[in-house]
């Protein structure tokens, strides 16, 4: 999404001049770098309300920065400035410095706007149209939830989290006559948003803080987590690889796992079952996709067509904001849908902030049900918030271990675009289509065709303003690394997590990075753009080269969509804070099931393996409950 920092505590600032400030400067920014006028009323009817208190102050903090910060040399702000003096003021910054940064906060909220006006995206030939026209039948993309009247003092288990492990736990237990209440924070998308919203307003209402969420290191990273029902799954690109057979070596040989490996392989079978996962076929791949096998041909490397959980799949390109058409099966259209079906009582906009505990048996959880305070009980309590949420609670609730919230793994990710010699429409066919694992085994990278709506994603890399207005002519290539790395959730500076890029890890990005251009220049690219703040393209792989050797960490543009490992399993606590069956150490009808418990990196995308852990977790809170 977006990749900034700051170093300004935020929590105090006041709202009331917030619109006047922003309006302002990204009123003055657009007319330096899209020589056009920022659609200002637009925010005001529009977006404004969709902002939350949190991104409202870091906006506020950003434009005032930014206006004041040529004051040393112009005895301007930037809103008073020329349009040249601005544009010139902008291109001598220093793009490793925190204004430039800064810069990239305004311009997501800039772009957003800006593109969400049809008159302006058809500016760039964007068309919203998907790949394969509707066929007339209806749509389900939505779900119903209980209502809040239908919620018990007592249940047999609480589930916390929709997501990819909460889902299919909470499945598996209504299968088997287990009472089960599900708290899920965000709200449930409407079919009515789905088909009409634009996906810049649906990324804004379904990730947490609008999309606003970072790690804090070198470089920052951007770092988005859905706040929706079925969880991130409903916002991702829908990739799912199984993990290698390495990834579960390793869980064996650093932290003393040992997964069953048919169990598994069963487990992994349910899920694709349940999904409908298949490669994309070929009248889905898009040209965006057509683009990276026509380059992975003429190179001789190793590619294929992505398996994703096809449902009534039209080629739209928003598969990370919602699909409008339950194009992508998500945990919503499937293992939810199933559950409610079976009496899974499914509570949406319900906070859980504390477990409750009798002794160091969990016993139950605090809840906000859409703003009532509530205490319920359970026999069992799974936590299932995610690899950012699920340690914050734990720690909230008085769990300790020392690896609680460490050994964050986050596969981070820069996109690579290309300006081709002819017309692409990129957008137009599923999102992620198309892969090529030729560094794989050697370099842990994956690279992956993935084409954004105009005005959201950093998959399309670092493209200058007025390279937007060639959007038909552009192709672009994600850069997926498995990272050796790790970090720490822990809030800092209002970041998410603290993180930085170990170097080794850098340069495998570099090497996925120069694969990405390689591909796109095979496949007819006038000039690539690498994933480098302030760069004007590169003609040849030798400019390319030059400008890698050259950058140093904070000169990437990063972003990261896979957060695991940080509430790990382990042989036992002083290893890890889970059990192979997913049970805290030291405490009793306790258990994690989400990315969270993943001993190590997956490797790969990391859904498929959570869902299939998840099923295997289900299992063991049956067996200790005694179901």
């Amino acid at each position: 999404m977006i990749l900034f920092f700051w170093v300004i505590p935020i929590n105090n600032l006041s709202r009331g001049d917030v619109v006047d400030i922003v309006t302002r400067v990204l009123r003055a920014l657009s007319e330096a770098e899209l020589g056009d006028t920022w659609p200002a009323e637009f925010y005001e009817d529009e977006l404004k309300h969709i902002i939350s208190d949190r991104g409202r102050k870091i906006l506020k903090l950003a434009a005032r920065m930014v206006n004041y910060a040529p004051i040393p040399r112009y005895l301007r702000t930037f809103s008073m400035m020329s349009r040249d003096k601005r544009w010139n003021w902008i291109s001598g910054l220093n793009s490793e410095g925190m204004i430039y940064d800064l810069i990239n906060v305004l311009e997501f909220l800039m772009f957003a706007s800006y593109f969400v006006k049809p008159e302006n995206y058809r500016k760039i030939g964007y068309d919203r149209a998907p790949l394969k026209p509707p066929r007339g039948e209806k749509v389900v993309c939505s779900i119903s939830t209980s209502d809040y009247s239908m919620l018990r003092d007592r249940y047999d288990v609480i589930v916390v989290g929709s997501g990819a492990g909460g889902a299919v736990l909470a499945w598996r237990l209504v299968e088997n006559g287990f009472s089960v209440a599900l708290f899920e924070a965000g709200s449930s998308p409407r079919e009515e948003d789905l088909l009409n919203m634009h996906p810049v307003i649906r990324a804004l209402r379904y990730y947490w803080e609008n999309g606003l969420t970072f790690t804090w290191g070198t470089p920052v990273i951007s770092l988005p987590i859905g706040r929706v029902l079925g969880g991130t799954v409903t916002v991702n690109s829908g990739t799912l690889f199984r993990a290698p057979k390495e990834a579960c070596s390793e869980w064996r040989d650093e932290v003393g796992i040992s997964i069953p490996m048919d169990r598994l392989e069963d487990a992994y079978k349910v899920v694709e079952g349940k999904l409908g996962v298949r490669p994309v076929p070929e009248d889905l791949i898009g040209s965006n996709g057509e683009v990276m096998r026509r380059g992975a041909m003429e190179l001789g490397l190793s590619h294929g067509s992505t398996p994703r959980p096809l449902g009534n799949c039209l080629g739209m390109g928003e598969c990370a904001f919602g699909c409008p058409f339950g194009g992508k099966i998500d945990m919503r259209l499937s293992f939810l849908r199933e559950a409610m079906d079976k009496g899974l009582h499914l509570f949406t906009k319900s906070y859980v902030d504390k477990i409750l505990f009798r002794g160091r048996r969990a016993v139950g959880v605090s809840v906000d049900i859409n703003g009532v305070r509530r205490r319920v009980s359970a026999h069992a309590v799974v936590l299932a918030a995610g690899a950012l949420s699920t340690p914050k609670l734990l720690r909230a609730s008085g769990v300790k271990n020392r690896h609680l919230g460490r050994h964050l793994h986050i596969h981070p990710a820069a996109g690579v675009t290309g300006i081709m010699d002819y017309e692409v429409l990129g957008w137009r066919g599923t999102m992620q289509s198309y892969y090529v694992d030729e560094l794989l085994d050697e370099y842990r990278t994956l690279l992956l065709a993935t084409f954004p709506p105009p005005g959201v994603g950093y998959s399309a890399g670092s493209i200058p303003p007025n390279e937007v207005m060639r959007y038909r002519y552009l192709a672009s290539i994600g850069v997926q690394m498995s990272d050796t790395g790790e970090g720490e959730v822990k809030e800092k500076f209002n970041s998410i997590a603290s993180y930085s890029i170990d170097p080794e890890d850098l340069e495998k990005i570099k090497v996925g990075i120069r694969l990405s251009s390689e591909i796109l220049f095979a496949a007819g690219a006038v000039k690539v753009y690498p994933p480098l703040k302030k760069n004007m393209g590169v003609s040849s792989m030798g400019e390319l080269n030059r400008l890698l050797d050259e950058a140093g960490p904070r000169r990437f543009k990063l972003s990261a969509y896979h957060p695991q490992a940080t509430a790990r399993m382990g042989g036992d606590g002083e290893i890890g804070v889970v059990d192979v069956g997913g049970e805290v150490y030291g405490y009793e009808n306790l258990f994690v099931a989400d990315a969270s418990v993943i001993p190590t990196s997956t490797i790969v995308n990391p859904q498929l393996t959570i869902n299939a852990l998840a099923l295997l977790i289900a299992d063991n809170v049956m067996d200790v409950l005694g179901g």
